[in-house]
């Protein structure tokens, strides 16, 4: 069976979203002077972002493991920002930071999807 344009998509979007919580962690890390709270949060973020980049290729292969491991690492992604707000993100970095996530996790489980990782 051929991978649908959604799968495609949610494979983009994980790497998109580990590059970019990559990015931020090595600023958390480094702005946090490596042992602060907001330090361990961002190296927190810096595994998950890793992990992220590796679910995204378990994707675009259509591995069902990396299904699983995507929808909790999305699911994580969120809750990161969600406590973000609490330690000092913006909202609006919050909410930006959520809606690839968001995303994700929609196109993850259409049915297309859903045949295409049963396959």
């Amino acid at each position: 069976m051929n991978r649908p344009l959604g799968v495609t998509l949610v494979a983009i979007v994980a790497w998109l979203i580990g590059f970019f919580q990559i990015i931020g962690a090595i600023f958390g890390i480094l702005g946090g002077l490596l042992i602060t709270p907001s330090a361990l949060l961002a190296w927190i973020s810096l595994a998950v972002g890793i992990i992220t980049l590796l679910v995204g290729v378990g994707l675009w292969r259509g591995n069902n493991t990396a299904r699983t491991v995507a929808t909790i690492v999305f699911v994580i992604n969120i809750a990161l920002e969600i406590i973000g707000i609490f330690n000092g993100e913006g909202l609006f970095a919050a909410i930006f930071g959520s809606v690839l996530p968001v995303i994700g996790l929609l196109l993850l489980y259409t049915d297309s999807a859903s045949r295409y990782f049963r396959a």
